[in-house]
């Protein structure tokens, strides 16, 4: 009998980009699953050039397999479920061409002595941004009781390597304060303070 270890919800807004969840635990035997929630698009003027939209949710763990310069590549079609004995696993939503997007993302306890909801005793977040500011992912990786040590520069160097994989533009990674900013809240990062901002003309609260 499987037991709801830990829940996530993942929200991206606005054109391409993706918003990824990395969590540490204690190896565990487990079933992970993740599925969309919400999608909106938009059509643009009948005459503007085609524009591919979609949503992908999909789960990276140590049984995806490497791509090129070794970054994982995951079936992002069918890799919504898993079931290993893991210490870790990341939840990933990936869109292009959206307005908004959500998907909520789940971790069952399979072994035999599986009891409460996990705690998390360690979070943060980074923001991936350009050269203008503009957001175009963001990270959140959390240590739940019993699991390893977060290696934070380990983890940064990871994320940006990943995110100049996906990316045309030049990209850096920042860590970040989202306290008191809504999840589907869009913002930026002021690059003098690297700090996140409202966008241009509007503001968090």
């Amino acid at each position: 009998m499987s037991h709801v270890f830990y829940g996530v919800w993942l929200v991206r807004r606005g054109g391409l980009g993706w918003a990824t969840h990395e969590a540490k635990f204690p190896t565990l035997p487990i079933l992970a699953h993740i599925q969309l929630s919400s999608l909106h698009l938009q059509d643009g003027d009948r005459f503007q050039m085609f524009r591919q939209q979609y949503a992908l949710a999909y789960i990276e763990t140590v049984n995806t397999p490497s791509g090129i310069w070794g970054i994982p590549n995951p079936n992002k079609e069918t890799d919504n479920n898993v079931w290993l004995t893991t210490d870790h696993l990341t939840f990933q939503l990936q869109v292009d061409g959206v307005v908004t997007a959500s998907a909520f993302g789940l971790i069952h306890d399979l072994s035999a002595g599986a009891g409460s909801e996990a705690k998390v005793t360690y979070s943060r977040d980074l923001a991936i941004f350009d050269d203008e500011g503009r957001v175009v992912g963001t990270h959140r990786v959390v240590q739940l009781e019993g699991g390893g040590r977060i290696d934070l520069d380990d983890v940064q160097e990871r994320v940006l390597e990943r995110a100049t994989a996906r990316s045309d533009r030049h990209v850096d990674v920042v860590p970040v304060d989202l306290e008191g900013i809504p999840p589907d809240a869009e913002f930026r990062i002021n690059l003098r303070t690297r700090r996140p901002a409202p966008p241009r003309g509007s503001s968090l609260g």
